[in-house]
Formats: structure tokens, sequence, C-alpha cells
């Protein structure tokens, strides 16, 4: 689908080519008429002094007057050496005309594949930020998971803590235990020796 760059200047070159179709030949036969124009009226404002004399006036050349056939010799010139002109300057405008339709073609082109690229890009992007989305996800997750490790670990460091007292507590009690039975035991061994000396 075209962008709506494309379909301007698609517009703009339409355009363009109705109303300068033929402009080259418009402004040739301009400078034509101008160049006629001026040889005309410097014919009627310079004749020499032998016509001044024995002949009338020149006529003025027009589209059906005629003239001398130097002045239509040397208008036919003109005409030929302008026409060559115009058909140059036609030449040259074409060669340039041609150079801009293949820049245009060129940067079309350009423009087509960087638009495409673009749109890869985009998708690229896209999916690059879901997938960034979905790591922030796992991380915060696990993250948690740590957090309640950690937490568990506390918890169990603590249990322990308080189980190595009282098993330092239950040991002591239990050596005061021993030490009172064998202090008892010592007691009635003694008295049973006292008692076995009868």
């Amino acid at each position: 689908m075209a962008s709506w760059k494309d379909e301007y200047l698609a517009a703009l070159e339409a355009r363009d080519e109705v109303e300068k179709a033929h402009l080259e030949f418009y402004e040739a036969y301009t400078r034509m008429a101008d160049r006629t124009a001026q040889l005309a009226a410097a014919t009627l404002t310079a004749p020499t002094p032998a016509e001044a004399t024995t002949s009338p006036p020149p006529p003025i050349v027009g589209r059906r007057g005629t003239s001398s056939p130097a002045a239509q010799s040397e208008l036919h010139a003109q005409v030929r050496v302008d026409l060559g002109k115009a058909q140059q300057e036609r030449a040259d405008l074409q060669t340039k005309l041609d150079r801009a339709t293949k820049e245009l073609e060129k940067i079309k082109s350009r423009s087509k594949v960087d638009s495409r690229r673009i749109t890869q890009l985009t998708s690229e992007l896209s999916q690059l930020s879901v997938r960034v989305r979905d790591r922030d996800d796992e991380s915060r997750g696990k993250a948690k998971l740590l957090n309640d490790a950690q937490d568990e670990v506390v918890s169990l460091n603590l249990q322990l803590n308080v189980a190595e007292d009282e098993v330092k507590k239950l040991r002591k009690e239990n050596q005061e235990l021993v030490d009172r039975w064998m202090e008892r035991m010592g007691e009635e061994a003694d008295r049973m020796n006292e008692d076995s000396k009868f």
C-alpha cells in the first residue's frame, strides 16, 4: 500500500506533466515571436537612404505579409538558430528530467526498503519488549521466591537456635540429675559400707 507521501508526489508529478508538457515549445515560440517583431520593427525604422528616396517603406512582416528575400533569409536563419537552441534546450531539459526521474525512482526504492526495514524493526522491538516484560515478571517471581527462602532460612535458624538452647538446657539438667544420682549412690554406698561393718 502506497504511503501518503508517494501519492502526493505522484499527484504533483501528474500535475507538472500536464501543465509543463509543452513549456519548452511555448517559450521557444515566444522568443521567436519576439525576435520576429524586433526584426520587423528594425526593418521599418531603419530604411536605407536609397530606399527612403525611391521606394515606399517595406511592408510589415505579419502573418500574411511579405518582406525582402534578404530579410526572409535572415529571419529563416534566425528561426533555425532559435529552433536549434530550443531543441538543444529541450534535449538538456529532457536529460535533466530523465536524471531527476531516475533519482526519484532510486529515492522511492530506498524509501520502500527503509519502510520495510522500519516495519521489521518495529516488529522486532515489540517482540523484544514482550520478552523483556516476561523476563521482568520472571525476575520478580524469582526475587519473591528468594525472599521467601531467606525468610524461611531465618525462621529455621531461629528454631535451630531455640532447639540448641533447649538441648543445652536439657544436657545441663541431665548432668545435674546424673551428679545428684551419683552423689546419692555414693551416700548409699557409704551407708551400706558403714552398715556392713557390724
